[in-house]
């Protein structure tokens, strides 16, 4: 099982383009973690924007040893056309991971605040609120999607 992670508006609010206040950056690290130690066999893959700015073993030192310990990877980055975002950017580069990766049978979910980055597995995508993060009602969707091996219901 992989889970795909997106920081911004996940792990933290959102703060509508602006930097994330210090004090509120991986607010929500402990739920997300807590989640995740209860599924010791799902593996993580960052698909956060971070990942333009940031080395894999620098990302790694946002989590706890044995949370860090279980992120494999990055998916791989997709430019801009024009400066513009790409509908469905995020999943495009998902998949293109999965692919590489040789992992087309592995169940996977996405956990996201921008639903607009998927078309064709909006069944995969746990949907976090931008401005909120990762609350206690999106932690119980993100349980009932590791349990049921990606699938929502």
């Amino acid at each position: 099982m992989i889970l795909f992670l997106d920081f911004d508006g996940v792990l933290h609010p959102e703060y509508d383009g602006q930097p994330t206040p210090a004090d509120r950056q991986f607010c929500h690290l402990e739920r997300f973690e807590a989640v995740m130690r209860d599924f010791p066999h799902v593996e993580i893959v960052i698909s956060s924007m971070w990942r333009y700015e940031f080395t894999l073993d620098q990302l790694r030192a946002q989590f706890s040893p044995d949370i860090a310990a279980r992120i494999i990877d990055m998916t791989p980055q997709t430019e801009r056309i024009d400066g513009k975002y790409l509908p469905a950017r995020r999943e495009g580069e998902i998949l293109d991971w999965i692919t590489a990766a040789g992992r087309e049978d592995a169940p996977w979910v996405a956990l996201d605040d921008a639903d607009w980055q998927f078309q064709k597995h909006r069944d995969r995508l746990v949907t976090c609120t931008w401005y909120i993060g990762l609350d206690d009602t999106t932690a119980e969707t993100l349980r009932t999607a590791l349990r049921n091996e990606g699938h929502m219901t």
